[in-house]
């Protein structure tokens, strides 16, 4: 029985040296959380300048990469064109080119058909 009685003491201590322990540091812990905050406050308000500083550059940026496609946009739609006109411009010169062929061909045909046979 004396072990049980040791032991009962021990954990009583125990919990009261805890209790005691832990009455004492709250209002450390409280001062700790209210530095904590004040600190995240000072925080927040030092960086602020510098995240509209970002803002504004990525806005600028923004601006440019639309400047930037609408012009390319412009050069390539021109150069398409461009490009179209030249297979057009291709097109009718091998029609053109073909309708001689046919018609060189077609008075051939009749000269040959009208020549007189021997």
């Amino acid at each position: 029985m004396g072990l049980k009685e040791t032991l009962q003491k021990w954990f009583g201590t125990a919990k009261e040296t805890a209790s005691d322990l832990s009455e004492k540091a709250q209002p450390h812990v409280e001062k700790a959380v209210e530095k904590a905050k004040e600190t995240a406050g000072d925080l927040s308000q030092k960086a602020q300048p510098h995240i509209e500083k970002a803002k504004e550059k990525v806005s600028e940026m923004t601006g440019s990469a639309k400047e930037g496609a609408a012009e390319a946009k412009e050069v390539v739609a021109e150069k398409a064109a461009d490009v179209a006109d030249s297979v057009k411009d291709a097109a009718d010169s091998a029609a053109d080119a073909t309708k001689n062929v046919a018609d060189e061909a077609a008075d051939a045909v009749s000269d040959a058909a009208d020549e007189p046979s021997s």
